[in-house]
């Protein structure tokens, strides 16, 4: 039996090749658990920088006094105001985390969105006034998803 020398670099190239391939998948599906990890993460701090927000006193005080109409300072208003932007911009990053196949559409709180939305959360924070300063700024994406499935199906 005689052995090709060329043959049998050709075959342990080939099993280098297969072996590398390998070793990238192994490595790609490590990084793509971790990036999900790192997402969830990413998800969980934003809600609670969000949720931090809302606890705050003074923006708590200044969210109830502007919901129920009483004199507000120019301070609290923008204090309302920019809580309520906080927090659709973190359902505008949400959906994007959606549209990029990262977080399952099953996690976007849309019926929370929809309560929070109508004055029916915790907080009577502002969220309708600022959506119709805001909408024509927002991703045009977020924006046609927000209205057909939060807006028009929470009617």
């Amino acid at each position: 039996m005689e052995i090709n020398v060329e043959q049998a670099v050709r075959l342990a190239a080939d099993a280098c090749v297969i072996a590398g391939i390998i070793f990238l998948a192994l490595q790609l599906r490590q990084s793509n658990r971790l990036l999900e990890a790192q997402a969830r993460y990413s998800l969980r701090q934003y809600r609670s920088d969000v949720t931090d927000t809302f606890l705050s006193p003074h923006v708590l005080e200044a969210v109830h006094k502007y919901a129920a109409g009483r004199d507000v300072t120019p301070a609290e208003r923008s204090a309302a105001l920019m809580a309520a932007l906080k927090g659709i911009e973190l359902w505008e990053w949400q959906h994007g985390e959606y549209r990029a196949g990262i977080l399952p559409r099953e996690h976007l709180p849309i019926e929370a969105w929809r309560s929070w939305f109508n004055g029916k959360g915790l907080s009577p924070v502002p969220f309708r006034e600022v959506w119709e300063l805001r909408k024509g700024m927002m991703n045009p994406e977020f924006a046609r998803f927000f209205e057909t499935e939060v807006l028009q199906a929470g009617r």
